[in-house]
Parts: C-alpha cells; structure tokens; sequence
C-alpha cells in the first residue's frame, strides 16, 4: 500500500505558482534588459531565449501548475484557480499598459481580445491534459486511480475543437474583426 502524504496549502497551491511566476518575471525582464547588450548576436539570443520562456511560462504554465498542485492533493477549484494565477497576472500588467493611452473601462474591453480568447482555451485544454498527466504520476507512484475517464479527454478535445474552430474561422481575422466590431460599438472609433 503506498505511503499517502498530505500537503500544505503553500506546498500544492503556493510552491506552484511562485515557480511559474519567478519564470514569468525573470524572463519578461531578461527580455526587456537585452536592449542594453552591445553585442548584435548576442542581444538577439539573450532576447530570443527569454522572450520565448516569457511565452511558454504563460502559455505552458497551466500544464505545470495544475499538474503539480492535483499530484500534491489540491482541489478541483484550488487547482483552477492556481493555474489562473500567472495568466490573470500577466492580463492585468498588459490591461494596466494599456491604461497609459486609454480610459480604464475601455481597457478592461481589452481582456476580450482573441489573443486572451486563445489562451483561455488552450489553459482548458492544458488542465485536461494535467489531469491525466497527474493520474499517471500519482499511478505510477502506487495510487489506485483510473488515467484516461471521460471527462479530462472531452475537455481536451472540446477545448481542442472549439480552438480550432474559433481560429480556423477566417484564419483567426474574423474573432479579431469582432473584437473591433464590439470596441466601435461601445466605444466610437477610439484613438
């Protein structure tokens, strides 16, 4: 029978989070301070590298946070929520951007941009995909749990199809045509 450990709240919820974060943060500044290197070659690599580990640290978070916080025992909700932690962070920072140009309610439209749209989706299919990534490390670990139910693979593959569909519409053109569509509407023609 294997061993079962209960974890703290700060060890399946916090300890996640930070990790993405720290990744998050040191990358976006990493990015940002590479304009300050002389060297051409090596100021496009710095910023290459660290711009694509900005990227995948919020767009592949998901995959990492939700799977460590269900393998440490966390629950369904804590498990959404600390995957929306880093994605909701990096939303605001670009929202408060924007805040520089823009009155704050027509920045708040702005969290209904297609790119917000595509990362919505793709962190729901990342949360089904952990959920089976969990149940093979907690598997394999000696747990009795089923991988593969119904649930997680519908939710990659909802996810997946809606993905697909929303971006295949018009090659992604018409969700952003729609977005400009609702920006005008509420707001006039803008700046």
């Amino acid at each position: 029978m294997p061993e079962t450990r209960s974890y703290t709240f700060r060890q399946r919820f916090v300890f996640p989070v930070l990790i993405q974060l720290f990744v998050m943060a040191f990358s976006y500044f990493a990015y940002h301070q590479s304009v300050r290197i002389e060297h051409e070659g090596v100021r496009i690599f710095i910023a290459t590298l660290f711009g694509a580990t900005y990227f995948v640290s919020i767009a592949l978070g998901t995959l990492f946070v939700y799977t460590v916080a269900q393998v440490r025992g966390a629950s369904m909700k804590e498990r959404i929520i600390v995957s929306l932690v880093c994605p909701l962070i990096w939303a605001m920072k670009e929202c408060l951007v924007l805040t520089e140009s823009h009155p704050v309610i027509e920045c708040l439209y702005w969290y209904l941009n297609p790119l917000n749209i595509w990362l919505a989706i793709f962190m729901a299919m990342e949360m089904g995909a952990a959920t089976l990534l969990a149940r093979k490390i907690l598997q394999r670990r000696g747990e009795n749990v089923r991988v593969v139910t119904a649930g997680p693979v519908l939710v990659v593959v909802g996810f997946l199809a809606a993905g697909i569909l929303v971006y295949a519409w018009g090659k992604g053109e018409n969700v952003y045509v729609l977005f400009l569509s609702g920006y005008r509407l509420l707001f006039g023609a803008g700046i």
